[in-house]
């Protein structure tokens, strides 16, 4: 352990062959860290975090920051924080503990996590995007710069968010009675600026338009369009302005490969 210049590593962390940590990294009681992880300068990464083998881990991230009762309770024990194999989170990222990520799941730069946020296997979740508690996205989903998903969000997989669309959890803030956030199907796509409020069903497959905001529940297969948004077609009807042929598709089979 002494071979790391300026790190404080904890004896009672587990590091397994071929791990590169950084000068200034601080490694915590607790903290697993399997084979071919490197570690950029100034990481912290606290108690009881699992960060899996091919992983690389940014300049000062901090992962399994602290939940609130750390500052009430003498006896708190920091919950686990999984980082999944093959996973590339970004400097600056910041992931709470008791948070679950699957295999190859990557962060843009100063994104942050809440607490008891769970993510399938092959996510991504861009620069300033936040998550803030309590989300459920399943696999493939990404999120693109400056989203944000709002506490209790329920997502399944293949769900796209763009720049700066953001879910609500609240009907009447800030009242905390009641929160929930909304639910979006398989393969939604959620244009850069849309809100979506609490309570709402996001029918499969379909397709929110830049800037909507949408007040109420969908079919699958829906195009919705305005504030409030309305469902103007179904997403099949949707051309490309560049070839003949459906607009979403090909996007899709294009990042899948």
């Amino acid at each position: 352990m002494s071979d790391y210049a300026n790190c404080h590593i904890s004896p009672k962390a587990q590091i397994a062959k071929n791990v590169r940590i950084a000068p200034s990294v601080f490694i915590a009681d607790g903290v697993v860290i399997e084979e071919n992880v490197k570690i950029e300068p100034g990481a912290i990464i606290y108690e009881n975090v699992h960060i899996g083998a091919n992983s690389f881990i940014g300049a000062q991230c901090i992962l399994g920051e602290r939940l609130a009762d750390y500052l009430k309770n003498d006896n708190y024990s920091n919950p686990v924080l999984t980082v999944g194999k093959g996973s590339v989170i970004r400097s600056g990222t910041i992931i709470y503990a008791s948070t679950l990520t699957g295999e190859n799941f990557q962060t843009g730069n100063r994104a942050l996590i809440r607490e008891y946020s769970v993510f399938g296997n092959n996510c991504s979740f861009g620069a300033l995007s936040q998550s803030d508690g309590y989300v459920k996205a399943g696999n493939n989903c990404r999120f693109h710069n400056n989203v944000f998903i709002a506490t209790y969000t329920t997502i399944e997989d293949d769900v796209h968010f763009y720049p700066m669309s953001c879910t609500v959890d609240s009907l009447h803030p800030p009242c905390q009675k009641g929160r929930e956030g909304p639910y979006f199907e398989k393969g939604v796509i959620v244009g850069a600026k849309a809100l979506i409020l609490p309570r709402v069903r996001i029918g499969a497959s379909s397709v929110i338009a830049g800037g909507s905001i949408v007040t109420q529940s969908s079919p699958p297969n829906s195009v919705l369009v305005g504030a409030p948004a309305r469902v103007v077609k179904e997403r099949s009807e949707v051309r490309c302005h560049v070839e003949d042929r459906p607009a979403y598709e090909v996007a899709f089979e294009t990042l899948k490969s």
